[in-house]
């Protein structure tokens, strides 16, 4: 499917071309990202007191015990303030725990106590009781295609994020320089 179209611009000077939102991909990531996020973050913290941020750190954290920050950030790709602040008040609740790296003290490392562990399994239920919700439409192989389509996207992102436009030429004006 196209991600533009054409369509007739205000004013009468012409077509112009526009997105086509529904074969514009970034418009359906964004849009399922966004709603999932914000729904997930609503869920969690009527039903458990964190917001989605403060899941992916206790996820993250229980695939990997004893890192620090910075790993977070590269992993699940959040900004490093919205990973502080979680930290923060996932420490505050006694959820996760700080101490200085072994390798390097002034590094510090990050791990669930048995309170974020448990508040870990818990949440794990409800997301992935919601992921069942959303892909329950789908056959096993298309969820496998779907992952493979995604893994395939997710590994252009550092292209993505280091992405400039070449140089724009400048217009031309249609008037014509004497050669000499």
């Amino acid at each position: 499917m196209a991600s533009t179209k054409r369509r007739k611009a205000n004013g009468g000077d012409g077509d112009r071309e526009v997105l086509d939102l529904t074969g514009y991909v970034p418009y359906f990531l964004t849009a399922i990202s966004n709603t999932w996020s914000r729904s997930s973050s609503r869920l969690y913290l009527e039903c458990f007191g964190v917001g989605v941020t403060e899941w992916r750190i206790i996820s993250q954290l229980a695939i990997e015990p004893r890192i620090g920050a910075q790993r977070i950030c590269e992993v699940i790709s959040l900004d490093k303030g919205a990973v502080s602040r979680g930290v923060a008040a996932l420490v505050a609740s006694g959820h996760v725990h700080e101490a200085a790296d072994g390798r390097d003290a002034r590094r510090q490392v990050l791990e669930l106590t048995a309170e974020g562990y448990a508040l870990h399994d818990r949440l794990i239920a409800l997301a992935i009781e919601r992921e069942r919700l959303v892909l329950a439409d789908f056959s096993q192989a298309e969820v496998d295609q779907l992952l493979a389509l995604l893994r395939r996207i997710h590994v252009r992102l550092p292209e993505l994020r280091e992405f400039t436009p070449a140089p724009e030429k400048p217009a031309r004006t249609g008037k014509r320089t004497a050669r000499r």
